[in-house]
């Protein structure tokens, strides 16, 4: 069930190679607050991050990819991880998208024992340049860390739709789902997980 938090700040702390740890403070709105009250998490500093830090680390990569039933795996080369998470990278999520164009919210999900800053429904017409429709940050409050970032991106089409998805698991994958949809015909689905971490078996990586 959730709820809305009391008034505290919340330390999420950015991974940079070579970098100092890097601290950003998230004021989650109470009872009274609105959306102009919830600070803005710069989510793509924070992959750009995560990417440096593993391109730091003695890691090796897990590639699965789920079409339908079929499921096919494949140890992939560190320096080709980018390739996959560059598409997320544009546009440019920070204080300036965000307020611009995106409504904002901020509460505890006890459920999922997590904080959540969600940024989602267009707050006006979005330009044709940007199709970032929602981004959500998952912060564990007793460790004061992101443990999951969601995005979608979709662009839409008279004759075909794409929908991507991104759903990153901090220290451990992430995944991207992939829907294609053409007039006429069933939507085609698929999905790569990308490991590096494999006790984490959890079984979901997606949202």
């Amino acid at each position: 069930m959730s709820k809305l938090l009391p008034p505290l700040v919340i330390i999420l702390m950015l991974f940079s190679c070579r970098e100092e740890v890097k601290h950003t403070p998230i004021s989650p709105v109470n009872e009274d607050s609105t959306q102009q009250d919830v600070a803005v998490f710069p989510v793509t500093e924070y992959f750009r991050g995560q990417l440096n830090e593993l391109d730091s680390m003695p890691i090796t990569l897990l590639k699965i990819d789920i079409t339908g039933s079929k499921t096919d795996s494949t140890w992939l080369p560190k320096k080709d991880i980018r390739n996959y998470v560059q598409p997320f990278l544009t546009p440019i999520i920070d204080s300036a998208l965000i307020t611009s164009y995106f409504k904002r919210r901020s509460f505890m999900d006890q459920t999922i024992n997590a904080v959540t800053f969600t940024y989602d429904t267009p707050s006006s017409s979005l330009p044709d340049s940007i199709n970032l429709k929602e981004c959500d940050v998952y912060v564990d409050p007793d460790r004061n860390s992101v443990t999951r970032i969601y995005m979608l991106k979709s662009v839409p089409g008279d004759q075909r739709s794409l929908d991507s998805q991104l759903t990153w698991k901090t220290g451990k994958s992430f995944s991207i789902r992939t829907i294609v949809e053409e007039q006429g015909k069933p939507a085609v689905i698929k999905e790569q997980i990308i490991k590096w971490d494999f006790s984490d078996d959890d079984g979901e990586v997606t949202n």
